[in-house]
């Protein structure tokens, strides 16, 4: 059976091309991350493999290779997989795990032009495609120009516009969108026991993400760190520059040591100053972060639409100066330094708040 939520008819179109043996020779699956883009990747891996009658069954020994990551026709390629090439697995900034890079490509070309060993299709899947090298992708473009017709490649993106338009214009494009939040409040009761009011916590903060909210369920240090995250904001709009500065310096350290771990706490960020702009325009109901409505009450009251659309335009600069590689230590200076500050009233406990005499001071 298909595991993936919310996707039906994505599993449709699957289903039908099964049946009829008409399977596209390369996929493109486009989504947010955590929504189960590469759970449909391997369940599409199973259908195109499986040995049952309703296909994927998830029960026959071939399902469960697959599932375990033990099929030698299925291969998952990230940045993180190892290679054997010049740079000795280092991207081209000298960190591993950063790109899918030419290396990789030619691994998967040479496992391409193998037959299949123990299954009937060949699956390359390449997750995060959207991290790929543009020589990576020019090198990939030529395989798929002329597939071989036991191979079916998936790639897995968040940002189709990262990826050449030549490679995607190759593949079928799968929107892969999340749950809506009734859909997965639902489900986490109903199959997986959560209670219902922290069903209806993690159904509204995860966005419809599936994965982030079943991993939340499952695992108390996910919300921990949301919950770190926000508090984070909430403090440095109250920060003078030097605690500021501080934290800006952690960012940095944070990106060089766990660079998905700072661009999530940008998101949160990100989704932080969008609920300011919700709040502040009178569609509270339409809040993430539905347990600090106060928080979000407070400051929205004491800052201005302008300072709000700025600050989110500024996390948006942020992201995409970060993309561009342009000096991490720099882009969260910029970025903290930016942030509107609001004065603590008199006898309110928390980080003590500098003076900034600029624009963005709001009383």
């Amino acid at each position: 059976m298909w595991r993936t939520l919310g996707q039906q008819s994505s599993i449709e179109q699957f289903s039908r091309g099964i049946a009829e043996d008409n399977i596209h020779h390369a996929y493109l699956f486009v989504g947010p991350a955590h929504t189960g883009k590469k759970t449909l990747a391997v369940d599409l891996a199973c259908a195109l493999n499986c040995d049952g009658d309703e296909k994927p069954c998830g029960t026959c020994n071939t399902c469960h290779r697959i599932l375990e990551e033990k099929h030698a026709d299925v291969i998952i390629t990230t940045p993180a997989t190892p290679i054997d090439d010049e740079s000795n697995g280092q991207s081209e900034d000298g960190q591993p795990g950063r790109s899918i890079r030419l290396g990789h490509i030619h691994n998967l070309q040479h496992t391409s032009s193998l037959p299949p060993f123990e299954g009937r299709r060949k699956i390359l899947i390449i997750d995060n495609a959207d991290r790929m090298t543009d020589e990576a992708a020019n090198c990939l473009l030529k395989t798929l120009e002329e597939p071989p017709p036991y191979i079916t490649w998936i790639l897995i993106a968040e940002d189709e516009d990262r990826i050449l338009e030549t490679v995607t214009s190759r593949c079928q494009r799968i929107d892969v969108r999340p749950l809506p939040s009734g859909e997965l409040e639902s489900h986490l009761c109903e199959a997986l026991g959560a209670p219902p009011e922290q069903a209806h916590l993690l159904a509204c903060v995860s966005q419809g993400r599936t994965g982030w909210a079943v991993s939340a369920l499952t695992d108390e240090s996910v919300l921990a760190g949301r919950s770190s995250r926000i508090e984070s904001i909430i403090q440095l709009i109250h920060m003078g520059y030097a605690a500021r500065f501080d934290l800006s310096r952690e960012l940095d350290a944070q990106f060089k040591r766990d660079r998905a771990g700072a661009l999530e706490t940008l998101d949160g960020w990100s989704t932080w100053w969008r609920d300011l702009l919700v709040t502040k325009g009178g569609c509270a109901e339409s809040i993430v972060n539905v347990d600090y409505v106060n928080d979000l009450n407070e400051q929205a009251a004491r800052l201005t639409l302008e300072q709000i659309r700025d600050s989110i335009k500024k996390l948006d600069e942020a992201r995409e100066n970060l993309d561009l590689n342009v000096i991490p230590r720099l882009v969260f200076d910029s970025l903290v330094y930016s942030i509107p500050h609001i004065v603590r009233p008199t006898g309110e406990s928390g980080t003590p708040a500098g003076v900034l005499q600029d624009k963005n001071v709001t009383q």
